[in-house]
C-alpha cells in the first residue's frame, strides 16, 4: 500500500512537471542612467624607506561635471600627476579616466 501511494504521488508530480514552463519568468531589469560625471582614478605607488624598499600605495578618486571638457579635464589630471611625482619617490602610477 505505501509503495502505490508513493508511486500515485510520482506519476502526479510528473504530470506537474511535463506542464510546468521550462524557464521561470525573469523580472523587468531596470535601467540605469548613463555616466553622467568623468570620473578620474589615480593609483600611485612611493617607496617610503630606501633601504628596505617597502612601498607605500595611495589610491584616490576625482569626479568632474560632464560638462567641462576633456582638455580641462587632462590639463587637471597632468597637474595632479606632475605634483604627485615631484612629492616622494614614486616607483609607479596609474591613472584611468573615464568620460560620459
Amino acid at each position: 500500500m505505501k509503495k502505490l501511494s508513493v508511486f500515485i504521488f510520482m506519476i502526479f508530480l510528473f504530470g506537474i512537471a511535463g506542464k510546468a514552463a521550462a524557464v521561470s519568468p525573469m523580472p523587468f531589469e531596470e535601467l540605469k542612467p548613463g555616466q553622467t560625471a568623468i570620473v578620474c582614478a589615480f593609483h600611485i605607488t612611493y617607496i617610503t624607506d630606501q633601504t628596505r624598499g617597502i612601498p607605500e600605495e595611495q589610491t584616490s578618486t576625482f569626479a568632474f561635471e560632464a560638462s567641462n571638457a576633456k582638455k580641462d579635464v587632462l590639463e587637471w589630471v597632468n597637474k595632479y600627476i606632475n605634483d604627485k611625482l615631484n612629492e616622494r619617490n614614486v616607483s609607479a602610477f596609474k591613472v584611468e579616466c573615464k568620460f560620459p
